[in-house]
């Protein structure tokens, strides 16, 4: 009579170990590569998000100005400043610390760079200035590849 056993073998055993290791790197280089691109695209959002809301700031400031005061404005220049003439006084857009400021109050979040506020005017007559062209461009102080550009056409109405 002869025994003989069945079992695993020491070979066998380290086969299934390295199969499961290579299951697990798969695995393992999967989720952090999905991680990587969530964060990615949430610093996209958030992004589009600021840029948004400066678009529809600077709009709804557009549809309850009066005029442009051109005397405190800065134009031409990429740190511009502009300064809007309301019904209960003068209102400034300005970048301090590389944020955009309305009226002394932060509009862009501090995770965030304004790199330029640039204004060009747009003349009703030699004088008279009833729009601005305006380009903004901002990008996070995390990953500087990550920015979006503003280019809009504001005219008072």
């Amino acid at each position: 009579m002869k025994n003989r056993l069945k079992g695993v073998t020491l070979v066998e055993t380290m086969l299934y170990i390295a199969l499961f290791a290579i299951i697990m790197v798969i695995v393992l280089n999967f989720m952090l590569s999905t991680q990587e691109a969530t964060l990615r695209t949430n610093r996209r959002a958030n992004i589009h998000q600021t840029t948004e809301f400066v678009v529809q700031h600077i709009n709804y400031s557009f549809e309850k100005a009066i005029s442009i005061n051109s005397t405190n404005s800065t134009f031409g220049n990429n740190q511009g400043t502009l300064e809007l003439v309301f019904t209960e006084g003068n209102k400034q857009y300005q970048v301090l610390n590389s944020r955009l400021y309305f009226d002394g109050v932060p509009i862009t979040p501090p995770n965030m760079s304004v790199i330029t506020f640039s204004l060009d005017p747009i003349y009703k007559d030699t004088e008279t200035i009833i729009g601005i062209r305006t380009s903004v461009l901002i990008h996070l102080n995390d990953d500087a590849d990550i920015s979006d550009t503003i280019n809009l056409l504001s005219i008072l109405r």
